[in-house]
């Protein structure tokens, strides 16, 4: 389970995120939903231990994946996909060698012929799976589009056998038609491989669509949470009201497995 409890963050004396609790199962997807610039990103950084104090971050409460305590250096079994697929991988290389870089750092920067022949053919399974032809893995990222890139950043967290995966924001600057097919590709690894997900965002149809449960951040705290279809049928936050009021599509319908998002 990958939990928090009574954290509070601030930058130079500024409140970010005060008393956050939030519990997130190892097997189900959960959301965290805020307007831009709430802190929830902010959240995600410091779980993979990429807020140093030295830049002015201090926080304290507590953080874990299973008893194993968070937010000083990255856990290995806690893999994230982030918003910006285009910054998730180098320009140097073929997305092959890119996507084989995670794995050799985890060997120690060298892998036999057996586990890099096993490596590719689980890429290639994983590219069929994900509907990204091979010949895909011989180009670099400028050739590649948004939702390519994005599916293959997804891929290679998975390749390293993590046992929660942290997204933040992973479909936001993609159109709509990519992102479905991504919300379809993240729920059916979340249900084959009983891959729990913890999902920041601020796009409320992404997420009531992906959830299991959602969490509401306001001005910092945590203001409500639950199941989402409990959530949209009596919200209490300002926040879900205003969501709901305004928000001009939704993932709450059926998305199709068939449609096309290269």
């Amino acid at each position: 389970m990958f939990r928090i409890k009574n954290l509070s963050l601030t930058i130079r004396n500024q409140i970010l995120l005060k008393e956050i609790h939030l519990e997130a199962k190892s097997n189900q997807i959960t959301g965290l939903i805020g307007r831009s610039g709430s802190g929830k990103s902010t959240l995600f950084r410091l779980a993979l231990g990429l807020l140093p104090k030295v830049k002015g971050y201090q926080w304290k409460g507590q953080m874990d994946w299973n008893g194993i305590s968070l937010g000083k250096e990255m856990n290995p079994k806690l893999q994230p996909v982030f918003q910006d697929p285009f910054g998730s991988f180098s320009p140097f290389g073929t997305m092959g060698e890119l996507l084989l870089e995670p794995i050799r750092i985890q060997k120690n920067l060298f892998l036999n012929h057996k586990e890099k022949t096993e490596a590719e053919n689980q890429i290639k399974v994983f590219c069929e799976k994900f509907d990204l032809p091979i010949s895909l893995l011989s180009k670099t990222k400028q050739e590649l589009s948004g939702g390519q890139l994005q599916r293959f950043a997804i891929l290679r967290a998975i390749l390293l056998k993590p046992e929660f995966l942290l997204l933040d924001e992973p479909v936001t600057a993609l159109d709509v038609l990519v992102q479905k097919k991504i919300a379809e590709e993240l729920k059916s690894i979340n249900l084959e491989n009983k891959l729990g997900m913890l999902i920041v965002s601020h796009d409320l149809g992404f997420l009531s669509y992906m959830c299991d449960e959602i969490f509401v951040l306001e001005d910092g705290v945590i203001t409500e949470f639950g199941n989402p279809k409990l959530l949209l049928k009596d919200p209490k936050s300002n926040l879900l009201k205003e969501l709901i009021q305004s928000r001009d599509h939704s993932f709450g319908g059926a998305t199709s497995s068939s449609e096309s998002s290269n």
